[in-house]
C-alpha cells in the first residue's frame, strides 16, 4: 500500500484534511509532524535542553511548558535561530516518520503523513503521492489572525518564510483548494480518497 504525504502552507487546513482522510481510511497509519514535535518537547529531555541552550531560559515557563509566543518571536526574528531550532527537530521528525513508513510498507498498510515542511526538508521523494492543501494568501493571514491571535504583520512574516504554495502545488500530485466551505473541502477529500482506493487497492 502507498505512503501518502500531506503538506501545504501555514493555516491552509492540512490537519483538517488529514482528519477527513482518516474518516475514509480507518485502517491507515497516520503521522503528524506537528504532533511529533509536541511529543518531543514534552518527553525528550535532550530536545528540551537543546531548546533552552539555543533560545535561553525563557523558552519554557516556570511550569515547564513551552513558551510558544517567545519561541515564535525568536525564530522569526533571526534566521540563524530559526535554522538552529529546525536542526533540533527536523532530523528527529524525519527519522520518526521514515521508520513508521518502513514498517507500513512491510505490513502493506496505508499510511498518511502530514508534514508541513515536506518539500523544505527533502522528504517528498520517499512518498508515493503528495497532496498539497492550499488556499489564498489572504485566507492564510485571516486564519492566523482569527485563530492564533497573531498580528497581520507577523502572520505575513510566517507565511513568506515558507516555500511558496505556488511552488509546492507545481510539484504535487494532488491539490486540495481550501478557500471555500467545509462541505466543499469534504467533497474534495472524498473524491481524492475514492481515487486513491481505485488506484492502489
Amino acid at each position: 500500500m502507498p505512503i501518502i504525504g500531506i503538506t501545504g502552507g501555514v493555516a491552509t487546513g492540512k490537519s483538517c484534511v488529514s482528519d477527513l482522510i482518516s474518516s475514509h481510511f480507518s485502517d491507515a497509519v497516520l503521522f503528524s509532524a506537528d504532533a511529533e514535535c509536541a511529543r518531543l518537547v514534552r518527553e525528550n529531555s535532550e530536545v528540551r535542553d537543546e531548546l533552552q541552550r539555543t533560545l535561553g531560559e525563557e523558552a519554557f515557563s516556570s511550569g515547564g511548558h513551552l513558551n510558544r509566543q517567545y519561541v515564535r518571536s525568536c525564530i522569526f526574528g533571526s534566521i540563524d535561530l530559526k535554522r538552529r531550532v529546525e536542526a533540533i527537530f527536523h532530523p528527529r521528525v524525519r527519522q520518526a516518520w521514515r521508520s513508521l513508513a518502513e514498517r507500513s510498507r512491510e505490513k502493506s498498510e496505508w499510511m498518511f503523513a502530514e508534514i508541513p515542511l515536506l518539500y523544505e526538508t527533502g522528504g517528498w521523494n520517499l512518498l508515493d503521492r503528495v497532496v498539497v492543501v492550499a488556499c489564498s494568501p489572504q485566507e492564510q493571514i485571516r486564519r492566523m489572525v482569527a485563530s492564533r491571535g497573531l498580528s497581520e504583520g507577523l502572520s505575513e512574516q510566517i507565511r513568506v518564510a515558507q516555500m511558496s504554495l505556488t511552488e509546492k502545488c507545481s510539484q504535487s500530485d494532488h491539490i486540495i483548494w481550501n478557500d471555500f466551505s467545509f462541505s466543499c473541502l469534504s467533497r474534495q477529500v472524498r473524491l481524492l480518497c475514492v481515487w486513491l482506493r481505485h488506484r492502489y487497492s
